[in-house]
């Protein structure tokens, strides 16, 4: 029998599931299933991301010379100056090529291959990685050790190590979506946190104590019942 999918879809399941294993709140939010492990959705969303990666380690490079300054004035806000130039730049490089090489390293050794050739620059590092780690995808997704381990910051999973260095890249470059805000309030707790991630299916409450889960629909209903609200109160 298939497993519920390990990746970013099930994010709000895997919220509403937690709810109902600590207060007993009953859910509607449906289960996207592995096929086997990981859903088509998550596997397309891991291999687009690893495509990626080349160009993204390039523009992070280029961040160094050629990108914004960082805030050096005022108190609120204020980012922390690099050592010398280029510093975060270059540490971000590190992880994310070093990571490639090493989950690289790692699937060399679960397959039985040979050890991993040396390509010279830190260029064919990455694109030898990305080729090597794109052709055997498929198998690390649902044969891999930790394929089945859930998407977070600390997960071994392959899919979420590729989200991992995907989104630094991408957050470093600021070409990231941010977290939409809804500037409506929660119908359950009454407070301005009501937010949807890229990604996700549902608009979820971040207040710890409500955590509310919204489809679009209930969502648009919700606004409609606060806009005939004012305008009643309005006339007044």
């Amino acid at each position: 029998m298939p497993a519920p999918c390990p990746g970013p879809c099930n994010n709000s399941w895997r919220k509403a599931e937690a709810q109902l294993a600590a207060v007993g709140a009953d859910h509607d939010v449906p289960v996207t299933w592995g096929q086997p492990v990981h859903c088509d959705r998550c596997t397309a969303r891991a291999r687009a991301q690893l495509a990626e990666l080349p160009e993204l380690v390039v523009a992070v490079g280029l961040e160094a010379s050629y990108g914004t300054a960082a805030k050096t004035s005022g108190t609120i806000g204020r980012i922390h100056i690099p050592a010398w130039p280029g510093q975060a730049s270059r540490l971000l490089i590190d992880h994310i090529v070093g990571g490639m090489l090493e989950l690289e390293d790692d699937l060399r050794e679960l397959r039985g291959f040979r050890h991993r050739p040396g390509r010279g620059t830190e260029g064919g590092n990455v694109t030898g990685a990305a080729r090597f780690l794109t052709a055997h995808l498929s198998w690390a997704l649902v044969e891999h050790p930790l394929a089945h381990e859930v998407h977070d910051r600390l997960s071994g999973n392959p899919a979420a190590q590729i989200q991992g260095w995907h989104r630094a890249a991408e957050r470093f470059t600021r070409r990231d979506a941010r977290l939409e805000h809804h500037r409506i309030p929660c119908p359950r707790c009454e407070l301005l946190t009501l937010v949807r991630a890229d990604g996700d299916d549902y608009i979820e409450c971040r207040n710890i104590n409500c955590q509310t889960l919204l489809t679009p629909g209930e969502y648009l209903e919700h606004t409609k019942k606060m806009a005939a609200t004012y305008k009643t109160n309005a006339a007044a």
